[in-house]
């Protein structure tokens, strides 16, 4: 019953970026980061069983002459939660590449269930991601893929408000991303993000992001993210699914820094 759903990247084959689908590990040259993260889901569901009122429930009437039993609604709420702790291992490779692309592995070993073998992805500065369909790469994996990118912060694209915005549509959905620097300490910056996806043509499906970053100017790469979504799957009159994610990472290993 507990249905897990990203709708925040965009798959393909690894194939289509050239590089082969099996594990790889120890890649000569390449930067190793760690990172430690925390992950928790926390589902709710109402859903109408049935379209008519159910049987009666309530203790007998003590009244000769009526019945205080309360009529069922056909109404149910179910719940469930999922949590989980543990470390990611980012391999960057190589350079850009002309697209702009940058090849990366991720692995997660989670202390639970999260837990998922090395995957190669191309990440871009738009937060657009691409991962070999072969592989398992969960949600929070994507949380830290799509702030891999080069050029994610792009001194060309900030307002005069060190404000800037993505907008990206698909056959399948609409994303809009709002992202503000809100500080910056010796190359350290503090931003913001306001991402909301939405199914094309108007769809049942919302889900709204709000995330703090920290990201590191010169390595380009994020050292903490704290992400709250909120995700909303309405039925109508069949009731409506509401999941909350809640996702944090703190970079603890760079071999870069050690370069």
């Amino acid at each position: 019953m507990f249905k897990m759903q990203a709708g925040l990247a965009i798959a393909g084959s690894a194939a289509a970026f050239g590089f082969p689908s099996h594990v790889l590990a120890d890649i000569p040259g390449a930067t190793t980061l760690v990172y430690h993260f925390s992950y928790s889901a926390k589902q709710s569901i109402t859903a109408r069983d049935s379209a008519n009122p159910v049987m009666d429930y309530g203790p007998p009437s003590n009244d000769p002459g009526g019945d205080n039993a309360m009529p069922g609604n056909g109404i149910s709420h179910y719940a469930g939660t999922l949590d989980d702790k543990g470390t990611m291992t980012v391999q960057i490779v190589g350079k850009p590449q002309a697209d702009g692309g940058q090849v990366v592995t991720i692995s997660e070993a989670g202390e639970n269930i999260r837990r998922a073998p090395t995957a190669t992805c191309v990440v871009y500065g738009n937060t657009n991601v691409m991962c070999d369909p072969n592989k398992t790469v969960y949600t929070e994996e994507y949380t830290l893929l799509r702030f891999l990118g080069s050029k994610f912060v792009d001194p060309n694209a900030l307002d005069k408000n060190k404000h800037w915005e993505v907008s990206q549509d698909s056959p399948a959905e609409n994303v809009t991303a709002d992202y503000s620097i809100n500080g910056n300490d010796n190359g350290t910056m503090q931003i913001s993000e306001v991402r909301k996806i939405r199914e094309a043509k108007g769809g049942s499906l919302t889900t709204d992001v709000q995330t703090k970053i920290g990201y590191n100017v010169a390595k380009s790469l994020p050292t903490m993210v704290d992400e709250y979504v909120t995700q909303r799957h309405d039925n109508g009159v069949q009731g409506t699914t509401t999941t909350i994610y809640q996702t944090t990472l703190q970079l603890v290993s760079d071999t870069m820094a050690k370069t």
